[in-house]
């Protein structure tokens, strides 16, 4: 899971530029591995903590089940920053800033927060917390949970986002100081439960090398306190009775690891578990029939593009690259291949992830201000003819094992390109060898995103600023526009939420004229809830927090 990273080129950012790369794919692709679809991703989450603008549903569980779709090795999310480890460290631990259901920031742990600019952050650490072993939470907790991640040499999976991280100071009796190296307007998405997780500096320093493992578990401010880890087989949980923000839900929770779906299905049918992740979108229907059962599905803002190295031939002639968008049918694969488990992608981020830059009515106009590439095979033969390559030529793609639903799109659009004297190999490959080949940058590549902000830069600074352009860099497309980048770095530096909206916009219609990706679609994930458990506030935030608040009975 990952937050948008500091725009930082110094030295010490470079160094850990391989960590950016890793971080903006790998951590989302894990969940990917778990079933035949884009999976619950930790983007479909709740607020962290605070729910100041949110009304918790009503209702009490003696104990909860609930069926994840994969084990884990570490609960230590800066450790093993897997998808799953966030859906159990987030009941344990919280942040400073949550998201709420609509994708914004709010207070968590820090009962408020200031940018005199773009380079400072200032929050007040809220009073009358305390962890689950009883002791009360401090500013030094604080400061030395952000340092885990920002200490120079730091090995933690979430290191990335702190790169441009100069300094973290107190500068009052409840009060923290960040300063940054360069400008980020995007940094108080950081602070939130994609990248930083709270707990004792006491607990940190007794435990450096073992949190997160099944002797120390993880000690959080959270509703839930982590009673007992079995990998491979279950986490056990019980209520923090201490817990700030209220009763927790649940007076106990157990997860269980089940990877196999008919496994699952098996559990919520017998009513082993009260509710499972992970529901395959092909499945949504059978699930939904199960006696007492319903499905919950929403969009968790998930990308899957594809990405043409503008630098490589045959995608260095414009006219290419079009003609190959042309000839994908994006509407058919998410009625056909992903069930209307989907929806066709117009942009980048999702129309959900815009977390109060542009409302949704200026969203819908932008949208339908940006080129699109529709399915007319006509047009692409137009193009092609235009082109350099006017005869056709041989390329490839690869797509990982974890992904079958990408495979069969790309297969798809192989039988399509066969049309225009194209012939695209596609390759299946293991989702390690997929993710370290993609830095290689192959003329064409295909790329899958899980966002875990509302903040719609997340992805689109990396992958379409050319900062990010060099080999192993997470500028897929190598793209280089010296407008788009113009647009980018204000937008690194501007404070005003409209304007950041306006900046991101301006650079998104302006890279689509260039087709150096072709979006296909955003995704959608499901969870099944047995009977006597449900929620009304299922959607792209759901996991990114302390979901079990968000469950009532129904």
């Amino acid at each position: 899971m990952n937050a948008h990273p500091t725009q930082s080129v110094s030295r010490r950012a470079r160094r850990k530029a391989a960590m950016v790369f890793a971080g903006a794919l790998a951590v989302p692709l894990l969940l990917a591995g778990c079933s035949d679809d884009s999976s619950d991703s930790p983007a479909d989450g709740a607020t962290d903590g605070a729910t100041d603008s949110e009304t918790p549903a009503s209702g009490t569980f003696d104990s909860l089940t609930v069926a994840l779709p994969s084990s884990v090795s570490s609960l230590d999310v800066s450790r093993e920053a897997g998808i799953v480890n966030y859906t159990i460290a987030l009941l344990a631990q919280e942040s400073l800033l949550g998201i709420d259901a609509d994708g914004q920031l709010v207070p968590a742990l820090a009962e408020s927060w200031d940018a005199p600019d773009a380079s400072t952050y200032v929050l007040q650490i809220r009073d009358g917390v305390t962890f689950s072993d009883g002791t009360d939470l401090t500013v030094d907790d604080v400061i030395a949970s952000i340092n885990v991640h920002a200490e120079e040499g730091s090995t933690s999976a979430l290191a990335y986002a702190y790169a441009g991280v100069e300094s973290v100071e107190a500068t009052g009796e409840r009060e923290i100081t960040i300063r940054l190296t360069e400008p980020n307007s995007a940094f108080p998405w950081i602070l939130s439960p994609g990248t930083l997780q709270i707990t004792s500096d006491e607990f940190i320093e007794a435990n450096k090398d073992t949190i997160g493992t099944p002797e120390t578990l993880l000690l959080g401010t959270g509703p839930y306190k982590i009673t007992e880890f079995v990998p491979d087989s279950h986490v056990a949980l019980e209520a923090n009775t201490e817990w700030w923000n209220g009763e927790p839900k649940a007076s106990s929770v157990r997860l269980d690891f089940i990877a196999d779906e008919g496994t699952r299905q098996l559990a919520l049918r017998d009513g082993s578990v009260d509710m499972a992740m992970n529901v395959p979108v092909q499945q949504v229907d059978e699930w939904a029939a199960l006696e007492g059962v319903e499905v919950e599905a929403a969009t968790d803002n998930s990308l899957v593009t594809l990405a043409f190295n503008t630098q490589a031939e045959p995608f260095s002639d414009e006219n290419v690259r079009a003609a190959v968008s042309h000839a994908i049918d994006r509407e058919g694969i998410v009625n056909s291949l992903l069930g209307g488990q989907g929806e066709v992608a117009t942009t980048i981020p999702s129309p959900a992830q815009w977390g109060g830059l542009l409302d949704e009515n200026a969203t819908t106009d932008l949208y339908g201000s940006i080129t699109q590439y529709d399915f007319d095979m006509d047009k692409a033969r137009e193009l092609l003819a235009d082109s350099a390559f006017a005869d056709g030529f041989s390329t490839e793609v690869a797509y990982p094992n974890s992904g079958p639903q990408v495979g069969r799109a790309l297969l798809t659009l192989a039988e399509n390109l066969k049309q225009l004297n194209i012939d695209l190999k596609v390759n299946e490959v293991t989702l390690e060898q997929w993710i370290a080949e993609l830095g290689n940058h192959a003329p064409m590549s295909v790329g899958w995103y899980f966002p875990t902000t509302g903040d719609p830069s997340e992805y689109v600074q990396l992958l379409l600023h050319s900062k990010y352009a060099a080999q192993g860099g997470t500028n897929l497309a190598e793209y280089s526009n010296p407008e788009v980048d113009a647009l980018l770095d204000q937008e690194i530096q501007a404070v005003d939420p409209a304007e950041r909206g306006r900046l991101i916009g301006e650079a998104l219609t302006a890279a689509a004229e260039d087709v150096a990706y072709q979006p296909l679609w955003w995704g959608q994930a499901a969870t099944a809830f047995g009977e006597g458990v449900g929620t009304d506030q299922f959607g792209p935030y759901f996991y990114v927090g302390p979901w079990v608040e968000l469950l009532s009975p129904r």
